[in-house]
């Protein structure tokens, strides 16, 4: 099976057997309610109810066991975006992906983190000042004019080809903007038009560039796309540049590419040696100064328990706090089967935590082997046949 079927998949399965447990805090509530198997389980909402710890949130309304969290979700789109664009990222088709599903008229149902939130306002946004600023490109239209050319450039922006040159483009513009326009022909305003539409479309298609992730959010979704960018990219002369930049589709923050970094370069890691010593000595030689302070105080307590591990460094959704659990968690297990329940066991955000588990236990272990990824497991997804399809079009 190719790396990046068998990462994703890590990943998938990882998501969906903590999905029942997924921002429950409490962790006696949650070791009573699930035992020694707290994989799959449905959720119950009344887990969550008259909780002590306040922070435990019951957010998967209507899902069974099998289906996957928002995590999972988003690092699906990043596979779509993949798959329509042959197999090499492209930030634009990434966007036009997670707008698409996430966004209203979509077919997500269910929880928006804030980083998918602020994405969709940002996209948005982005464009809304674009065609604002173009709006002041002054050449003798009228405003009426103006806001029946401005129509033309959106329509022909949902037919923008990126297998074309920008030329290419623009002369489609051009016929597109002609084609509608009165029998009667002026020349002069016929330029006019042309003038202002392309440069409405180059204002818009420049903004493009920018990212629209949250500047201000350091927590798991900035790691869920990096799975099949790691598979693809981990040999690639631009392989930090991709984990950058995928990291800051959801969020644009510092802190979070630091980290994302180190996840990176373990799963890079587990992929080529399939050696989970490897995998935490790649943490340490891709770790900030403050992020490996972190990694060898959770390996100085490598004989405690996770769980004890967890409460130590914080069980929400802040990678400064996952890292190091999960850096315990491998030195720990060698077996996908105990990583994950070990993981879910460790309450709060585990679903979070469990995507980079999952891919990094698939990479060194392999699917259905004895220590990787249990095919039964695989089976119990809600939506094993839509992944399958999917997966083998990358």
């Amino acid at each position: 099976m190719r790396k990046v079927e068998e990462v994703v998949w890590g990943s998938l399965v990882a998501d969906a057997a903590s999905m029942g447990f997924h921002w429950l805090y409490d962790q006696d509530r949650l070791k009573n309610a699930a035992g020694t198997r707290p994989e799959f389980h449905d959720p119950d909402p009344s887990l969550y109810e008259l909780n002590h710890q306040q922070d435990s949130t019951f957010v998967h309304h209507n899902k069974k066991a099998g289906d996957i969290t928002q995590y999972a979700e988003q690092l699906l789109v990043m596979v779509r975006a993949l798959v329509n664009n042959h197999g090499e990222y492209s930030q634009a088709e990434f966007e036009k992906e997670f707008a698409r599903f996430f966004g209203p008229g979509g077919p997500y149902v269910g929880y928006i983190d804030r980083p998918t939130e602020v994405v969709l306002y940002n996209l948005k946004k982005r464009e809304r000042d674009a065609y604002a600023d173009a709006r002041s490109f002054e050449n003798g239209l009228t405003e009426e004019e103006k806001g029946v050319l401005e129509d033309e450039v959106m329509v022909k922006f949902k037919f923008y080809d990126d297998g074309m040159t920008l030329e290419e483009n623009l002369e489609l513009l051009d016929r597109w903007v002609l084609i509608k326009q009165d029998y009667k022909r002026d020349a002069e305003k016929d330029k006019k038009r042309i003038e202002y539409c392309r440069n409405m479309f180059n204002v818009v298609l420049s903004s493009k560039q920018y990212l629209c992730g949250d500047v201000g959010d350091d927590q798991f979704p900035a790691i869920v796309k990096l799975p099949p960018i790691v598979a693809l990219y981990h040999d690639k002369e631009n392989f930090t540049e991709m984990v950058d930049v995928s990291t800051r589709l959801t969020n644009n923050n510092d802190v979070a590419v630091s980290y994302a970094k180190v996840y990176a370069a373990m799963l890079a890691a587990a992929i080529e040696t399939k050696n989970k010593n490897a995998v935490i000595e790649a943490a340490r030689e891709s770790a900030t100064p403050e992020i490996l302070e972190m990694i060898e105080a959770a390996l100085s307590m490598v004989g405690k328990p996770n769980r004890e591990i967890a409460h130590h460094f914080g069980l929400s959704c802040h990678l400064p706090y996952g890292l190091p659990q999960n850096i315990h968690l491998i030195a720990n297990c060698d077996n996908y089967t105990d990583a994950v329940r070990m993981n879910i066991l460790a309450a709060g955000d585990n679903a979070g935590r469990s995507i980079m588990i999952g891919a990094i236990y698939a990479a060194l272990y392999g699917i259905g082997s004895d220590n990787g990824v249990p095919l039964e497991w695989i089976d119990r997804l809600s939506r094993k046949q839509e992944f399958s399809e999917l997966l083998a079009k990358i």
